[in-house]
């Protein structure tokens, strides 16, 4: 008994830990699967960035509609950019000609309208978070009616002619869109450009 205990006492002891080429290989590995994942992950929060600003665009003409009744009068919303930012206000105005009066959202919330015309929202964009928001088109500007729910021209608001859509385009790039088109009855359906956007394709 006493010589099996001798001999369990001079087994040598196997030392625990890694080594430090174990350790290198391993920090080489971790090194590589971050270099893969990074750009996947960067991607990942970028798209979901361009999901929560076109949900904030969405809710936001939502809401301009439902002012547009609440305040009876037209809530007209309006489109700027320049290289620091997108951005958009809705406003109303007591000027009979609407076009003369448009706010410009590139001065900042508080300060884009000017004399004449009452500030309802403004929101920017900076072009540091790489996601844009704009008109489809040329036409920069719209509003809602009051009366009807539609939407109309903004220089044409005061008198019965109405759009048939107003596009937004929420983009990371061309192959990144989403957009929100305002129907003809002012309520907005949303499309995408490809299917992992999570909304129909366009």
């Amino acid at each position: 008994m006493l010589g099996q205990v001798m001999t369990i006492m001079a087994r040598p002891r196997h030392p625990h830990g890694f080594t430090m080429v174990e350790l290198m290989i391993g920090l080489i590995i971790l090194g590589v699967l971050a270099a893969v994942a990074l750009p996947a992950f960067q991607d990942f929060r970028l798209v979901q960035r361009l999901k929560a600003i076109n949900a904030q665009v969405v809710t936001d003409m939502q809401f301009a509609r439902a002012e547009a009744v609440s305040r009876n009068t037209f809530m007209r919303v309006s489109f700027r950019n320049n290289s620091a930012m997108t951005c958009y206000s809705l406003y109303i105005t007591t000027d009979a000609v609407g076009n003369t009066r448009r706010c410009d959202c590139r001065l900042g919330a508080g300060s884009a309208c000017p004399e004449g015309a009452t500030e309802v929202r403004t929101v920017q964009i900076p072009a540091s978070m790489s996601v844009s928001v704009r008109p489809a088109f040329a036409v920069s500007a719209f509003a809602f009616d009051h009366v009807t729910g539609t939407i109309a021209a903004v220089n044409t608001d005061t008198g019965s002619q109405v759009l048939d859509s107003f596009d937004i385009v929420s983009e990371i790039d061309t192959s990144r869109q989403l957009i929100t088109t305002i129907g003809r009855t002012g309520r907005p359906t949303v499309c995408g450009s490809n299917p992992n956007l999570g909304s129909p394709t366009c």
